[in-house]
Parts: C-alpha cells; sequence; structure tokens
C-alpha cells in the first residue's frame, strides 16, 4: 500500500513532467502566440480582418489559399470539421519572420485561426477571446471546438467588411 508521502511525491513528479512538456510544446511557437494575444491577432482570429494583425507585425496580407499552397490542402482540412463547412476567412497575415495566420471562419468557433509557423508546422489555435483570457493554446481535439459560433449574418458582416 503506498503512504500519502509517496503519492505527494508521485503527483509532483507528474506536475513537473507536465510543465516540461508545455514548455517544450511552447518553444516551437513564434512569439505572436505566447502569453496574451495582441489586439491585432484577437481582431484575425474573431473577425478575420488581419489589418491590425499586419500593423503589428508587417509582412504581407495574402488570399487565404496561400496557407494551403504552402503546407497542402490535407494538412489544412485535418484542422478543419470541413464537415461542418468550416474554411478559412479570405485573407491571411503573412509575417516578415515566415508565418503564416488565418481565421477558421466561424460557423463552429468565435475565435480560432491557422497558425503556420515558420518551419511549416501547421497548427489549429484558439486565441482565447470567447474564454475571456486573450492567452493562445493549440487546439488538440479539432471535433471539441464548438462553442456556438457567430451567427451567419455577424460573419457575412466580417466577410463584406473585409473585402479589400
Amino acid at each position: 500500500m503506498l503512504k500519502i508521502s509517496q503519492i505527494g511525491l508521485a503527483i509532483a513528479a507528474l506536475v513537473v513532467s507536465l510543465s516540461f512538456q508545455a514548455v517544450w510544446a511552447a518553444e516551437g511557437l513564434p512569439r505572436t502566440v505566447k502569453g496574451v494575444a495582441s489586439a491585432g491577432l484577437i481582431q484575425l482570429a474573431t473577425t478575420g480582418n488581419p489589418r491590425g494583425l499586419h500593423a503589428e507585425l508587417g509582412g504581407r496580407v495574402v488570399d487565404s489559399t496561400a496557407i494551403a499552397n504552402a503546407v497542402g490542402q490535407r494538412a489544412v482540412n485535418a484542422l478543419l470539421q470541413v464537415d461542418q463547412d468550416e474554411h478559412l476567412a479570405p485573407k491571411a497575415l503573412m509575417a516578415p519572420t515566415g508565418e503564416m495566420y488565418a481565421m477558421v471562419a466561424p460557423t463552429i468557433t468565435q475565435d480560432n485561426f491557422l497558425l503556420v509557423t515558420a518551419s511549416g508546422q501547421v497548427l489549429r489555435m484558439d486565441v482565447g477571446a470567447s474564454e475571456g483570457t486573450n492567452r493562445p493554446t493549440v487546439v488538440t481535439d479539432v471535433s471539441a471546438v464548438a462553442d456556438g459560433g457567430t451567427p451567419w449574418y455577424v460573419e457575412f458582416w466580417h466577410w463584406i467588411t473585409n473585402l479589400f
């Protein structure tokens, strides 16, 4: 039978192990998605408008198909619920450091975006706006991202106002 001190030691070891995994997972992420999200990143993730993030980072506003061209449509589709008509917003940002950012159109969720890192890794991120934390996190279960989404007329308004 385990003693309480052994159980406490095992729990402490587990916490330290998980902490190192979280740090290791965050190592490869750009600084834009660590800590608290900037206003530009929140704007991109919630409205699809890359202008604010462009003003913060520079780079180029491009058609969001550039993401599929860079990493492959299969990789993009693996991070979207295509059976629920999820897609990328029309415009994306290509940062000068090589990262690309595009909003996941809010048919299911209100604040997700795809990030392509400078090394070519594609991740689905939650910016944390609907949770009230504004702390970006990697979405590990694409099937569990539903948070009510945004009404179609709001999505349509964002689409109309984001045409360049």
